[in-house]
């Protein structure tokens, strides 16, 4: 019988490293990104869903809607936040709540203020008038932020409404209010109603309900007067 030899020239090693190896390689890393990518989309439709799917010429596209974050926040606790101090929070709690939340820059900016005060040429009284006003704004940007995080515009729109009319909307004026939106975003607020899209603006104290109306809360009217003053702002919510 012919013995079968195989010579290993550098030429033959190259053209099997080309020809086998390296596919190999690709198939295991092929195999790792795709346990990945499946990872990536899990955790992404854990988080999100899928409200709408749009078959085109140009291919597939869906609109995702991250449905849960807006309810979540109906339902946090509503305990101490670092944006607001609470009306019986002693002066030992208040310092605590200095070195809690406090960080270098908390100190630079503490040392640019006090800085800043020293040379205004006023009385202490004046000055603290002068600050108090400051937190107050610096509080109230804080909490318009918070609720513009998840607020849809078609949300806002709705305050607008209610701004425009002395801060009212009847139940039925809100119902037929809602059903328009429905209409306009498609799917996307297919499984909502009326209670569910006014949840979160009356748990984060915009609007409440009245005698077969709703109204807006100070918290509300002055939340709508500045959006109005910045604009951008509004365009930057959720597009829903």
């Amino acid at each position: 019988m012919e013995e079968l030899l195989c010579n290993w020239t550098p030429t033959l090693i190259v053209d099997l490293v080309k020809n086998v190896a390296w596919p190999l390689v690709v198939l295991i890393l092929g195999i790792g990104l795709r346990n990945r990518i499946f990872e990536i989309f899990r955790s992404f439709f854990t988080r999100n869903t899928v409200s709408e799917v749009i078959a085109s010429t140009s291919g597939f596209s869906a609109k995702f809607v991250a449905a849960e974050k807006q309810t979540s926040e109906v339902f946090e606790s509503g305990g101490s936040s670092a944006m607001s101090l609470p009306r019986n929070m002693s002066a030992a709690a208040i310092r605590e709540r200095h070195q809690q939340y406090g960080s270098e820059f908390t100190e630079y900016l503490h040392e640019a203020i006090v800085a800043h005060l020293s040379v205004l040429g006023v009385a202490d009284d004046e000055k603290v008038e002068l600050l108090a006003r400051e937190v107050a704004l610096l509080q109230a940007f804080a909490h318009y932020a918070d609720v513009s995080k998840v607020l849809f515009r078609s949300q806002f729109n709705l305050f607008s409404i209610m701004a425009s009319n002395n801060g009212c909307i009847s139940k039925e004026d809100a119902f037929r209010n809602f059903e328009a939106v429905k209409e306009v975003v498609s799917g996307a607020l297919s499984e909502w109603d009326l209670i569910k899209f006014i949840a979160f603006p009356v748990s984060k104290g915009l609007m409440y309900e009245e005698e077969g109306s709703y109204r807006l809360t100070t918290f509300g009217s002055s939340y709508v007067a500045y959006m109005a003053k910045n604009p951008h702002l509004i365009d930057e919510l959720a597009k829903l």
